[in-house]
């Protein structure tokens, strides 16, 4: 590779010996140690060669103890690591190591830390609802404007479903769904503006302007409630 974008293999051997002991204190010692260059260089072995295809214990004690002891450097260099594990052998935030690292976050990180991690994970999980559902609970995001904030900015009819199911807990607030259904209008994408079409319908928003042609029966209205499978079928039908 060119520049500084090689891998020593030296450094490399280094960081997996002590990413297979879970020699965590050794592991921030041996950075500490290291130039600019070279802790930039290692920071990249560990997010796209040898956290990807770690064990699942291994990977979330390492991403603890890294966030933990520099999380400006590490957050998103080990959250690059998630899709290549997800590509490898699937992923997901049911594990103990993750309710540790959430405990930190939620405790000591910051609120930047956080959304950081949260609209990560917005795109991860994109079309599972349990897996965000689990995200939300675990970084206390309650329901209410701050859980709606990142749901609009995610894609994908997971986010859908739950700033729907957000809205449904909100319905006496005219103005606020009002607001929701504006900003997926402003997106611009297909997903959202089918969302705030058929809000506008099922919330009964005359303040909500645009050129729909959505023609849902009660049925169909009736169906969004029931389940996020019934949800996905009507709103990717419209």
């Amino acid at each position: 590779m060119a520049g500084d974008r090689y891998y020593d293999a030296v450094m490399e051997r280094r960081l997996a010996a002590f990413l297979e002991a879970m020699d965590w204190q050794g592991l921030i010692a041996y950075l500490d140690g290291l130039s600019n260059k070279d802790f930039r260089m290692a920071g990249r072995v560990l997010g796209e060669r040898l956290l990807p295809m770690a064990e699942d214990s291994v990977f979330w004690a390492a991403f603890h103890a890294l966030v933990s002891y520099q999380s400006k450097a590490f957050l998103v260099t080990v959250l690059k690591a998630v899709p290549l594990r997800k590509q490898h052998s699937g992923f997901t935030l049911r594990h103990g190591g993750f309710l540790l690292l959430a405990d930190f976050l939620n405790r000591e990180g910051t609120e930047l830390d956080r959304s950081k991690f949260i609209r990560f994970m917005l795109v991860v999980f994109a079309e599972d609802v349990e897996e965000l559902d689990y995200l939300f609970q675990s970084l206390r995001v309650d329901d209410g404007w701050h859980k709606m904030e990142f749901l609009l900015q995610g894609n994908g009819a997971a986010c859908a479903y739950l700033l729907f199911q957000s809205m449904r807990r909100a319905e006496h607030d005219k103005e606020l769904l009002v607001r929701c259904c504006r900003l997926l209008m402003k997106k611009g994408d297909s997903l959202s503006f089918n969302l705030a079409s058929l809000c506008k319908v099922y919330f009964d928003l005359p303040q909500v302007k645009g050129t729909f042609s959505l023609n849902l029966s009660p049925f169909q209205l009736g169906r969004l409630e029931t389940s996020y499978e019934n949800f996905r079928k009507v709103l990717q039908g419209i």
